[in-house]
């Protein structure tokens, strides 16, 4: 069977409204050929033949409308991305203090696991909190096995004291071992419409903010610091940053910000 991706000026803007309104990510012609590699994926798999028919169904399932969602959402990432942040942290935080972390945009949680074999490392006594809008990157999370390529910023003497090395057919795979899974927990979470029902002392929110406008970045803000306690730190990825936002915080390092 052949099926077509080519979108119209209108499809793209039902499609473009469709993804804002659920993710706050904003799609517009420049990213055209990224949203039509995307779609094609699930064009086949649902064997619908076009964009229109696609729509319709998006339409009337659920099912297919949240796999759409991930399929957009889903974005690379691996071990011990823009490490600078953590590192901050365990030198200026006391260790004997319990601490609260949320990794606000966890993907498929390589950036919970990393920070958590950091303090376990330092002899930290913590918890995280970690979530995405996607469910398939947070099944992935749960499994806790990742192509072993992703371990390569990895401090190579910690590596076996975290993660379990996989033989046969896993023999190119790690997994996270229970140790360290323990102190994580992973939920789905979508930042522009759920609220969140705790209090943390820090909240790491990277590499998210590039994909929203002004107005949903306030939005975000404002919400994710209803759960930062007061002196509590918020990180955003190293090439974002909170400029034009209204937020009561201090800039501390680049990227980096405390409540006050």
């Amino acid at each position: 069977m052949t099926y077509t991706t080519e979108i119209t000026p209108s499809q793209l803007k039902n499609l473009s409204t469709l993804i804002y309104r659920e993710s706050g990510i904003v799609i517009g012609e420049k990213k055209l050929a990224l949203l039509r590699a995307r779609i094609a994926k699930r064009i086949r798999i649902t064997k619908s033949k076009d964009i229109s028919t696609y729509l319709k169904l998006l339409a009337q399932s659920q099912q297919e409308f949240l796999s759409f969602i991930d399929a957009i959402t889903t974005n690379h990432t691996y071990f011990f991305r823009e490490n600078k942040h953590c590192e901050f942290m365990i030198k200026h935080l006391n260790a004997s203090l319990p601490l609260k972390i949320w990794s606000a945009a966890s993907s498929s949680g390589e950036e919970a696991y990393s920070i958590a074999a950091q303090l376990l490392e330092a002899n930290f006594k913590f918890s995280i909190f970690a979530s995405d809008i996607s469910e398939s990157v947070i099944k992935t999370a749960l499994q806790g096995i990742y192509p072993r390529e992703r371990l390569k910023k990895f401090p190579q003497p910690s590596l076996s004291k975290y993660f379990q090395k996989g033989k046969g057919k896993w023999e190119n795979s790690i997994r996270v071992k229970p140790e360290v899974q323990r102190h994580v927990s992973f939920t789905k979470f979508n930042l522009i419409s759920d609220h969140p029902s705790d209090q943390f002392d820090i909240i790491f929110c990277r590499n998210v903010m590039i994909y929203f406008d002004n107005a949903t970045r306030q939005q975000v803000v404002d919400n994710l610091l209803t759960a930062l306690k007061p002196g509590g730190y918020f990180f955003v990825g190293m090439s974002e940053s909170l400029n034009g936002i209204n937020h009561p915080m201090s800039h501390v390092i680049p990227s980096a910000y405390q409540k006050r």
